[in-house]
C-alpha cells in the first residue's frame, strides 16, 4: 500500500517486488561479471518488472533489451547493474525518483545505505498478530485477485506458516528497525498510525522526501489483502484494516506464542500485549509442529536464498 501511495506521486516511479537483495545478489555474490553474466542479470530484473516475480521463464525474451541498454554503459558488477536498471526505467516512466518496494530489503540496510549513498528508506512496521493473520491465509492470494499467483507459490505460503516461525521473522525484522530508528535516512512508520491519520503520515513523509504532498497519493486501490477478495475500483485507505486479528482468523495458541516470542520487541514499538491466565493448551500442537514445518519451510524456500548461511543469519541471528 506503501508502495501504491509513493507511485501516485509524479516523481516517483514504484517498481514490483524485485527481491535484488538476499536472492539475485548477497554479500557473497561475485564482484565483477563478464558480459554474459551482465545481460543474464538485467534481463532478469526487466522480465521481473514486466511480468512479476512469479513468472521468470522468459528471461532471456529481455536480452536484446538489456544488450541494447548495456552498450552504453560501463557496468561490470550487479549493484552498478541494479542501479543503471532502477535509473533506466524511473527516467522511462518520465520519474526521477525509483522506488523498490521489497519488503526483505530491510535486512540489507547496511548494504543498501553504504552502496547508494542518496537513497532513503521508509520502513513500515505493523503489529506483529496481524503480520500473523497475514500470513496465515497469504496462500489464498491466489483466489483472492493474485491469480498471477502459481499454486507452487500457494503451497508454499501455506507450508511456510507457523506462529513461532512467523514471528520469530517478525521480531529479528523489528530488531534491525530498532537499529535504525534514529539514522537521519531512515523514516521508520506504524501502519496503524498511517490508517488512522493518513494525511499527516504521507505529509511526514514527503518532507523526509523532499517532494510537494498531493492529496492523490492516498487514493490507492483496496487490493492485496489475504483475508478479503480485491476491490479494484475502490480508491481510499481501508481503515478497518488495523488490528483485524481482534475479529477472529487466530486461534489463543496462536497470539499466546506469537506474543511470547516478540514480547520485547512489541513493547518497544508500543503494541499492547494481550494477557492470558494459562498457557492455551493447543501451544503443545503447534510446539510439536514446529521442527517438521521448520524443515518444510526451509527445503521449498532454499531455491529463493541466493546464500543460504547469510539469509539465516541475517533473518535469525541479529547482532
Amino acid at each position: 500500500m506503501m508502495g501504491r501511495i509513493l507511485g501516485n506521486h509524479s516523481s516517483i516511479f514504484t517498481f514490483k517486488e524485485l527481491h535484488f537483495f538476499g536472492t539475485i545478489w548477497t554479500n557473497n555474490s561475485e564482484l565483477t561479471l563478464d558480459r554474459r553474466q551482465q545481460v543474464d542479470l538485467l534481463s532478469r530484473l526487466l522480465c521481473i518488472e514486466k511480468n512479476g516475480l512469479f513468472q521468470q521463464a522468459n528471461i532471456s525474451d529481455f536480452n536484446d533489451r538489456a544488450s541494447a541498454i548495456l552498450a552504453s554503459n560501463d557496468v561490470s558488477n550487479p549493484l552498478s547493474i541494479y542501479e543503471l536498471f532502477l535509473a533506466k526505467i524511473t527516467l522511462d516512466n518520465k520519474c526521477f525518483i525509483a522506488c523498490d518496494q521489497t519488503p526483505k530489503n530491510m535486512y540489507y540496510l547496511n548494504e543498501i545505505l553504504s552502496y547508494f549513498p542518496k537513497a532513503k528508506v521508509i520502513n513500515m512496521v505493523r503489529d506483529q498478530r496481524d503480520v500473523l493473520l497475514s500470513q496465515k491465509n497469504k496462500w489464498k492470494r491466489r483466489f483472492l485477485g493474485a491469480s498471477a499467483m502459481p499454486l507452487s507459490e500457494a503451497i508454499r505460503s501455506y507450508i511456510n506458516y507457523h506462529p513461532i516461525l512467523s514471528a520469530k521473522i517478525w521480531n529479528s525484522s523489528l530488531e534491525y528497525t530498532a537499529k535504525f530508528r534514529n539514522n537521519p535516512r531512515v523514516s521508520v512508520v506504524r501502519f496503524e498510525d498511517l490508517l488512522v491519520d493518513p494525511i499527516r503520515i504521507i505529509k511526514e513523509l514527503c518532507h523526509f522526501l523532499e517532494i510537494d504532498f498531493n492529496q492523490e497519493m492516498l487514493n490507492v486501490p483496496v487490493i492485496g489483502s489475504s483475508t478479503h477478495q480485491d476491490t479494484k475500483t475502490k480508491f481510499l485507505i481501508d481503515s478497518s484494516k488495523k488490528e483485524k486479528w481482534k475479529n477472529g482468523g487466530l486461534n489463543s495458541a496462536e497470539i499466546y506464542l506469537s506474543q511470547l516470542v516478540t514480547n520485547k520487541m512489541m513493547k518497544n514499538f508500543k503494541y499492547d500485549v494481550e494477557k492470558f491466565s494459562f498457557p492455551p493448551i493447543l501451544i503443545l500442537f503447534y510446539l510439536v509442529s514446529f521442527p517438521i514445518k521448520l524443515i518444510l519451510a526451509f527445503l521449498l524456500n532454499i531455491k529463493r536464498m541466493g546464500n543460504i548461511v547469510e539469509v539465516i543469519k541475517k533473518r535469525f541471528f541479529v547482532k
